[in-house]
């Protein structure tokens, strides 16, 4: 008899509510936040404050339930001073809040991880992101 294969869940809810929790916090803070277009390359949100007159800031945002994150080497290898903001949401219960490390890659570049059989995916741990927790001045520095 053949084991039950799991089915893998969908990772697209994780990321959706990522997404609308980060811009909801961004707009409580006093930014200017909206969504990308869905599967923008690249960027998520466009995020600027009401009475500057600069281009708004494209942020990835990255969302997982537990840690690590899985991201790709392409984040880290392109524009430096990009900023992304991980999210960490926890399980279904909502037993605890929810956590945002916002960095900018060139900071935490060094931390991203990838086993040698992966290619362009790899990860980052949650070990490394904790010194950027709730650093929400990094967004449009």
């Amino acid at each position: 008899m053949e084991p039950l294969k799991r089915k893998r869940r969908s990772g697209i809810p994780t990321g959706n509510a990522g997404e609308y929790f980060v811009m909801g916090e961004l707009l409580r803070r006093g930014f200017d936040a909206q969504l990308a277009d869905r599967n923008t390359k690249g960027y998520d949100l466009l995020v600027g404050r009401p009475d500057d007159n600069v281009p708004l800031s494209k942020i990835q945002v990255k969302t997982v339930r537990t840690s690590p994150w899985y991201v790709s080497k392409s984040q880290f290898e392109g524009e430096k001073n990009a900023v992304t903001i991980y999210v960490l949401l926890g399980d279904e219960q909502c037993k605890n809040p929810v956590q945002y490390f916002i960095t900018k890659n060139r900071d935490v570049a060094e931390h991203y991880s990838t086993p040698e059989s992966w290619g362009t995916t790899g990860f980052m741990n949650l070990k490394p992101l904790l010194a950027y927790k709730d650093c929400w001045q990094t967004v449009l520095t």
